[in-house]
């Protein structure tokens, strides 16, 4: 979906409303107040809540595949790839806190199956993005042999899960950038042997 500037504006007051307060609280009447439009304006844009929800994962899909092929372009080995990719993730998420929000948020979506089947599609995208490098990683000895690509990748994506869940809870209150970065050179080290 190609968006409008105005589009983006929405979608940035919707995550800068989802940061304050919560993706709970988030209304259409807030998103129009934050732009400074009227809510019948706001309507013209995106015919609802879930539609302005599905437009943010949009976004994050694009930014992913965009991550993930940006990293392999640089031709180097896969776990520069696969640091790169996840570093890009915590980038975004340091730039818009509120994005783990939606997309650590399934439960939330249980009453919207669209939205749920997209958010969980992300996450299979990224777990089976993640798997497909680490086992490129095995064939070209970057990796270690005896690893299971499924098991590894569930390891990296779920400790990469936890920390960006422990800079949600902490109140973002240390550098998520810096902390991925610590992360994954422990976690290549365990790939690698």
């Amino acid at each position: 979906m190609s968006l409008s500037e105005r589009q983006r504006e929405i979608l940035d007051a919707a995550l800068e409303r989802i940061d304050e307060l919560g993706i709970q609280e988030l209304t259409m009447k807030r998103i129009a107040a934050t732009v400074g439009i009227s809510e019948p304006a706001l309507y013209r844009h995106f015919t609802s809540k879930s539609e302005i929800l599905s437009a943010v994962v949009g976004e994050m899909e694009t930014v992913s595949a965009q991550s993930l092929e940006s990293a392999r372009r640089t031709g180097r080995g896969s776990a520069e790839v696969l640091a790169s990719f996840l570093e890009s993730h915590s980038r975004r998420f340091a730039e818009h806190p509120a994005l783990t929000a939606v997309l650590f948020s399934e439960d939330l979506f249980r009453n919207d199956p669209t939205l749920h089947s997209r958010v969980g599609a992300i996450v299979s995208n990224t777990q089976e993005l993640l798997r497909s490098e680490i086992e490129k990683g095995r064939a070209s000895g970057d990796f270690r042999r005896d690893l299971e690509p499924e098991a590894a990748a569930l390891m990296l994506a779920g400790g990469f899960r936890l920390l960006v869940s422990l800079w949600n809870l902490r109140g973002h209150n240390f550098d998520l950038i810096a902390r991925t970065r610590s992360y994954l050179e422990s976690a290549i080290k365990v790939l690698k042997g």
